[in-house]
């Protein structure tokens, strides 16, 4: 390995590349052309003196060292933007208030949280797991500071994280996708899910009947694993007891939802945007990891 040091620089680019799987993206990301990325991936290869990347179809992907990398590039960078909050920054105090969906409790939430505590030991975060319109409306109200929300698109005043598909998700065999009708674990409406996964089997004429009608995100997990019937998420959260339903099962396609954030200031305090910058890298890097997994087929 070359003696050089690692520049940070060129590890916030690899980061995003990764996160985003695309140079281009993250050449708008750092204001650069996508050739400069490509020659700042290629000084890092020759710094590691290790291949990261591997051509696969039209793009790419990181190679095992490219994988070990990223791990270590995310808590570089990690470590130097807590260095740089703790030397320039006062010590803030007082309360942020988020709001999520359930989905986001055991995935990507306590990485988020924990990193942001590192960095602000005096703030008091405030989270509030609900049903996306009832986020919006103590959003609204202001009794949240920040909301985390699936919806058909990115609202002008939202900070978009990206898309993900939905899903027809069910226990470990397919027998309850295969039932006429179609036992359904629905959420209880309004629900963009239910709303998505209503459509497409009405589309295709296929029948449905509701096996179970709950507003909880856990029950509903619970009654997939169980083999109650199909439920209709994202796999964010998904937990392993379950899994996305192949399409040889015959159920029709689903779209995709954006994943975003919503702020209730315009300008909000140096706190609340630190903590809108973790949650966007987590978030970003988890719904990465699930596309990645779905192009390899892994579900």
């Amino acid at each position: 390995m070359n003696i050089d040091l690692l520049e940070l620089d060129l590890l916030r680019t690899f980061v995003l590349a990764a996160d985003l799987d695309s140079f281009a993206k993250a050449a708008d990301q750092v204001a650069r052309s996508q050739s400069a990325v490509s020659l700042q991936m290629q000084r890092l290869e020759e710094i590691t003196g290790q291949q990261l990347f591997l051509k696969q179809g039209r793009g790419w992907r990181l190679t095992a060292s490219g994988e070990i990398l990223l791990g270590y590039a995310r808590q570089m960078l990690d470590i130097n933007q807590q260095a740089i909050t703790a030397l320039t920054a006062t010590q803030l105090a007082g309360k942020v208030k988020l709001g999520l969906p359930a989905d986001f409790a055991e995935s990507g939430l306590p990485i988020a949280l924990a990193r942001f505590a590192a960095i602000h030991p005096q703030m008091e975060i405030e989270v509030t797991l609900d049903r996306q319109f009832v986020l919006a409306q103590q959003l609204q109200s202001g009794k949240l500071d920040i909301v985390v929300s699936f919806g058909e698109t990115t609202p002008k005043n939202a900070l978009s994280i990206g898309t993900l598909p939905v899903r027809w998700i069910g226990g470990k065999d397919n027998t309850a996708a295969l039932l006429h009708p179609l036992p359904l674990l629905l959420f209880e409406a309004p629900c963009l899910f239910r709303s998505n996964g209503l459509a497409a089997l009405e589309k295709v004429k296929r029948k449905w009947r509701p096996a179970l009608t709950s507003g909880s995100v856990a029950g509903m997990w619970a009654a997939a694993q169980a083999g109650l019937g199909v439920t209709i998420r994202t796999e964010i959260g998904m937990p392993p007891t379950c899994q996305v339903l192949p399409t040889s099962t015959g159920l029709p396609p689903l779209p995709e939802v954006a994943v975003y954030m919503l702020t209730r200031q315009k300008t909000p305090s140096p706190a609340i945007t630190r903590l809108i910058d973790i949650l966007h890298e987590t978030i970003t890097a988890q719904l990465n990891d699930i596309r990645k997994k779905s192009k390899r087929g892994i579900k």
